[in-house]
Parts: structure tokens; sequence; C-alpha cells
């Protein structure tokens, strides 16, 4: 059987007061504005950018599937510097008993995203933002051309544990680095240019 509680007469007060949870509600949003905007803003352009560059299709084709060939080609190049005996099928590296597919999540593109959305989101000027992203973005490819690199060779030598080292170390390697490059960003240049 179910009991229930008597209704308060209308005008009765209650235990509860809503005024202090909505008092301390402004009050953190007025003393964390300038925070909660950058967050707002770098999910926003991080929500963007990645739809643009990571899932919608005629940018996936026409223009991120030409450079994950283009990132094929310069990982294999790279390895056959050391006598690899690399081939590459669009966005496939082939070796001799072993293959590497870059595949969307493999291109550097959620870090780039992730990387540009810090920029772009934080106070400053336009000119340290073109200074970040021109010097960032780059830095970003080339570690993930190293993190390719080293996933080739981790699939050559170690086949049995090369996912797992692709999934757990590599794109948290990447990450990492990326989210470093941004601090640095943020100490070096940007904090110079802070706008208000």
């Amino acid at each position: 059987m179910k009991r229930f509680s008597p209704a308060l007469p209308y005008g009765q007060a209650t235990d509860f007061n809503v005024m202090p949870v909505v008092e301390s509600a402004k009050h953190f949003f007025a003393a964390n504005q300038k925070a909660l905007r950058f967050l707002s803003l770098f999910a926003a352009i991080f929500a963007i950018s990645y739809f643009v560059f990571g899932i919608a299709e005629g940018v996936r084709s026409s223009l991120i599937k030409p450079y994950t060939a283009l990132l094929a080609k310069a990982v294999a190049a790279m390895v056959n510097l050391f006598g690899a005996g690399a081939t590459t099928d669009g966005t496939t590296i082939q070796a001799q008993n072993f293959s590497l597919n870059i595949a969307m999540g493999c291109d550097g593109i959620e870090a780039a995203c992730l990387f540009l959305a810090g920029v772009l989101a934080f106070p400053t000027s336009w000119q340290a933002r073109m200074i970040g992203l021109a010097i960032g973005i780059p830095l970003i490819q080339v570690i993930n051309v190293l993190r390719l690199i080293a996933l080739y060779y981790a699939g050559m030598h170690f086949p049995s544990v090369v996912e797992e080292i692709h999934i757990y170390v590599a794109q948290t390697v990447v990450i990492i680095l990326s989210t470093a490059i941004l601090i640095f960003w943020l100490e070096r240049i940007a904090s110079r240019y802070r706008t208000a």
C-alpha cells in the first residue's frame, strides 16, 4: 500500500528555499563568466570543425581522403629510407607481412580540431591566433606522421599487440602532445596579446 504525505496548504512555508540555490548559481556564472565563455566557444568550434572536417562526407571524400592517402605515401617514404620496402594503396601502407590502414581517426583531424578550437576560443588577438594555427596545426600533423611510423614498426615487430599500442598509447600520445602545444601557445604567445 502506498503512503502519501499530506499536502501543505497553499502559502505555507516549506523547509526548502529555492532562492539560495538561484543566488549561488548567479554567483557561480558571474564569477566564472570568462571560463564558461571559453568552454562554450571551445565546444561549439570543436563541434563545427569536427563536423566539417571529420564527418561531412563531401569534405571527407574530396579533401580528407586524398590528404590521408598523402599521409600514407609520406609514412611509406619515411620507412623506406630505412629499407622497409613498403608500398601504398590509397590510405593503406603495405609491407611483406603487415598492412596499416590510415582510417578516420588516424588522420590527425581530431587533434587538429581540438587545437583549432582552443586557439580560436581563447580571448587573444587574431595575430596570436594565426601564429598558433600556423605553427600548431603542422606540428600536430608531424606528430601524427611520427605516430603512424611508430605504428608501422610496431606492426612489423609486435603484431600481437599493435592494436593495443594503437588504441591505448599512440592516440593518447597525440592528444597529450597536442594539448602541450596548445598550453605552450597559451603561455608564450596568446597571453601576450590577451583581450578582455
